[in-house]
């Protein structure tokens, strides 16, 4: 069930291009503010300095920066390094109405290419959130033009009062990453400079990348050009955006390439080999000492050809490894492959 980027070996590295964007980043920000603890950034959300108004303001619009982002805060036209200005007045320019429709697009969700709103569902799902995100988005699908004209105030307010402060700190280290990633498609090609980007990332042949991702999905990129917004605040994530007619974004990770990401087959596979009873019997048996199929059956009271299969099963999905000892095989648990199971699961779900 991974992202497949077919293409890639003919995408011209010419048609790549990179943009370190304060809006995109802030909206980045904004999600680890809404969900630091899968970020792991608990204590970095708790020093950022809000003034209270601008605390309790952000907790009201927290809806809209969460998994599923209006389309400024995942694409541009830019290049480069824009102005918060620059960004901030095209935003302000643009009719209320096409704003709102991106800000609701976390209650209708996917596709990102999509430019219809389903009023009816929007309301239905921002019911689900509380009274305040009720009244909050009604206004905005009724009479849009106050509450965008508020919320892009609180984006300068944010900027204002903490982020502008934050992206002097940080725009040139995104810059400068953008550019060697372009730099590196053109030198070593675009597969390679794909996969440079994050562990979720990796060559499947020499026409196509996979992304671990829990979302079946392939994107011919052949005939498309490619965005690269580098990012301090989308770690775990790795965010992959195809709209019709538009450049392919990948928002990644400043750090590069991280921990490789297991295949959802990997875990699926570990998942299933545990689904067992009987496979949890061997597990135990094999988990302190290796133990042959014949003892693990003598001493649990099994069947010598049913353990053999079980420990078949635990072996194929990595979770058990086999030693010969002359004309004995012995088993052992893989403690690290069972202790990494719940973490590896919740890397590719958050990726």
């Amino acid at each position: 069930m991974p992202t497949v980027l077919a293409g890639v070996s003919r995408l011209e590295p010419e048609r790549v291009r990179h943009v370190a964007s304060p809006l995109i980043e802030l909206g980045c920000a904004l999600h680890v503010l809404a969900e630091p603890t899968h970020h792991d950034r608990v204590e970095w959300a708790a020093s950022v300095p809000l003034s209270a108004e601008l605390r309790s303001e952000l907790a009201q619009w927290s809806w809209t920066v969460r998994a599923v982002r209006a389309r400024f805060f995942a694409t541009t036209a830019a290049t480069g390094m824009p102005s918060w200005s620059d960004e901030l007045a095209a935003l302000r320019s643009r009719p209320p109405e096409e704003v709102a429709a991106e800000l609701v697009r976390p209650l209708h969700g996917r596709p990102l290419s999509s430019r219809t709103v389903d009023t009816d569902a929007v309301l239905h799902w921002a019911r689900s959130r509380g009274r305040a995100v009720a009244g909050l988005v009604e206004s905005l699908v009724t009479s849009p033009a106050d509450p965008v004209r508020r919320f892009v105030d609180l984006l300068d307010a944010c900027w204002q009062e903490w982020f502008g402060e934050v992206w002097s700190a940080s725009r040139d280290e995104l810059a400068a990453r953008g550019r060697h990633d372009r730099d590196l498609a053109i030198r070593d090609g675009v597969g390679a400079m794909l996969r440079s980007l994050d562990g979720s990332i990796d060559l499947r042949d020499a026409d196509s990348v996979v992304v671990q991702k829990v979302q079946s999905k392939r994107i011919d990129v052949s005939t498309r050009s490619l965005l690269l917004v580098p990012s301090n605040y989308i770690a775990p994530h790795l965010f992959v955006g195809e709209i019709p007619g538009e450049p392919i974004t990948i928002i990644y990770p400043l750090s590069g390439r991280s921990t490789v990401v297991p295949t959802a087959q990997q875990i699926r596979a570990r998942l299933d080999a545990l689904a067992s009873p009987d496979r949890l019997q061997v597990c135990r048996a094999v988990a302190s000492e290796p133990r042959t199929a014949g003892e693990i059956a003598a001493l649990w009271g099994l069947h010598p050809t049913q353990v053999t299969r079980h420990l078949r099963a635990l072996t194929r999905a990595g979770l058990v490894t086999a030693e010969r000892q002359g004309r004995f095989v012995a088993y052992r648990l893989d403690e690290s492959a069972l202790t990494t199971l719940g973490t590896d699961l919740l890397t590719l779900i958050m990726r």
